[in-house]
C-alpha cells in the first residue's frame, strides 16, 4: 500500500498560510507586534512550535490554536473566546487559499489500482476539506490523522494504525513524505520503504529521494 503526507507533499501548506497570515495581520492592524514582512515566516514559527505540541500528545488540538494566536498577537492572557474569533479569521483564509501541487493529481492517477492512504499530522476534518477541494479525495481507501490515535507523526503509532487499517505490514507499504525528521526516518524505522519529497532540494535525507511526485511512478516500479 502507498501512504502520502499531506501538507507540503500533495498540497500547498506554505504558501497558503504565508498569504492568510497576511489577513491577519491586516485585519488586525497595530495589534500584531510583529512588521508586516516578517510576520509570515514568525507565524509559521509558532504554528510548528504549538502544532508539534499537539502531535506530542501534550496539548488539544484547540488549545494548541489558541497558543499560535496568543503568541502572535503577544498576548498570553487573551480569552479563550477572543483567541478562538482571530483563529477563525485566519482558518477561514487559509482553507480558501489551499491548492494542490501540479503534480499530485498526475501522479495519484498513474498509480491508479494500487490501493493508496493518507497518514496526517493534521486535523481531520480541515484535512479531508482540503482533498476535497483540491479533487484529490476520492484517490484514497486509508486516512489516518493524528487525533485518531492520540499523536501525531513521527510516533509510530500513527504509522502501524494506517497499515492495520490498510490490512498490509510495514514492510509491504510505501510512504512519501516531505519532512524528512517526521515522515521518512519513523516510516524507515518501521519497515516501510519511506520516500522523501525534496521539493526545494535540501539533500539531507538518503535516497531514495525524488525532487517532484511525478517521479514517483517510475520509482514505486
Amino acid at each position: 500500500m502507498i501512504f502520502f503526507d499531506i501538507d507540503g507533499t500533495l498540497i500547498d501548506h506554505v504558501s497558503a498560510s504565508a498569504a492568510a497570515s497576511l489577513a491577519l495581520f491586516d485585519h488586525f492592524a497595530g495589534e500584531i507586534p510583529f512588521s508586516r514582512e516578517e510576520f509570515p515566516v514568525n507565524w509559521e514559527r509558532i504554528l510548528n512550535k504549538h502544532f508539534n505540541r499537539f502531535c506530542r500528545g501534550e496539548i488539544s488540538l484547540w488549545d494548541q490554536r489558541r497558543a499560535r494566536i496568543r503568541e502572535a498577537f503577544g498576548a498570553p492572557e487573551m480569552p479563550q473566546d477572543d483567541a478562538d474569533a482571530r483563529y477563525r479569521i485566519f482558518i477561514r483564509e487559509y482553507e480558501s487559499l489551499t491548492q494542490p501541487y501540479e503534480d499530485a493529481a498526475p501522479c495519484l492517477e498513474r498509480l491508479g489500482g494500487q490501493k493508496l492512504g493518507i497518514i496526517s499530522n493534521g486535523a481531520r476534518e480541515q484535512q479531508i476539506g482540503k482533498l476535497q477541494r483540491a479533487g484529490l479525495l476520492d484517490f484514497f481507501s486509508v486516512m489516518v490523522y493524528a487525533e485518531d490515535v492520540g499523536l501525531g507523526k513521527p510516533a509510530s503509532s500513527i504509522f502501524l494504525e494506517a497499515c492495520r487499517r490498510g490490512e498490509c505490514p510495514p514492510e509491504a507499504c510505501a510512504y512519501i513524505g516531505d519532512d524528512p525528521d517526521f515522515d521518512v526516518t519513523p516510516s524507515r524505522a518501521l519497515g516501510m520503504r519511506g520516500i522523501h519529497l525534496d521539493r526545494i532540494g535540501t539533500g539531507v535525507a538518503a535516497p531514495p529521494v525524488i525532487s517532484s511526485l511525478s517521479n514517483l511512478p517510475a520509482l514505486l516500479q
